[in-house]
């Protein structure tokens, strides 16, 4: 008797721990499904760079035309971006202060329209009217769906270096979120003290 107690018990919490347990996929928050990447110059030597600038507008790059943004969520990035900088070590100066480094912001926000198509089915069961374990015959249908690429684009340029002969800025680190909610406003902060985190490297101080 105790161990069928014992084995209801159980099997009572199981199921409730089962039912409260979050979805895989569908039930993630907006900071679990984002993504960073960086990646860096190796030869690099960012405690030679002392001084910095940053873009005063983000470049949205999209398949619906191209141009420039400084939304308040922009905004939100390029100050976070210049906290985040100061916090390493590095002086904030104008772009015509000569900068050792340059910080770019890209917003890439592309759309596409897909045609889908719907198959239509099923299974009747049962035996009703001697029909039972027939399939469903109809034509498929077709829908629109539209699909949203959406993710940041960080790229530090190294002004102190640049390669006159081509004409060229280096690109020594480049950073990139991905995920879900990289618009909103209130989650900025967090994103790009992200990536920071992620690139030790880049402390001077």
């Amino acid at each position: 008797m105790k161990k069928q107690i014992g084995f209801f018990s159980a099997l009572v919490v199981g199921m409730a721990l089962f039912g409260c347990s979050k979805d895989p996929l569908s039930d993630l928050t907006y900071e679990e499904t984002q993504v960073f990447f960086t990646n860096r110059d190796t030869q690099a030597d960012f405690k030679t760079y002392k001084t910095f600038s940053i873009v005063d507008s983000v470049y949205i790059i999209s398949n619906q035309g191209e141009g420039t943004s400084l939304s308040e969520t922009d905004a939100a990035v390029i100050t976070r971006m210049i906290h985040n900088m100061q916090e390493l070590g590095y002086k904030y100066v104008g772009p015509d202060d000569k900068p050792d480094v340059g910080l770019t912001l890209e917003l890439v926000d592309n759309r596409y329209l897909n045609l889908v198509q719907v198959p239509v089915g099923g299974y009747w069961g049962g035996y009703w009217g001697g029909y039972g374990g027939w399939g469903m015959g109809m034509p498929s249908y077709f829908t629109y769906q539209q699909v949203q690429e959406l993710y940041w684009i960080v790229n530090m340029l190294d002004f102190k270096n640049p390669d006159t002969t081509n004409q060229k800025l280096k690109v020594i680190w480049n950073a990139q979120i991905r995920g879900e909610g990289l618009y909103q406003t209130a989650l900025m902060s967090n994103m790009v003290d992200q990536l920071f985190k992620q690139a030790p490297y880049l402390k001077i101080n």
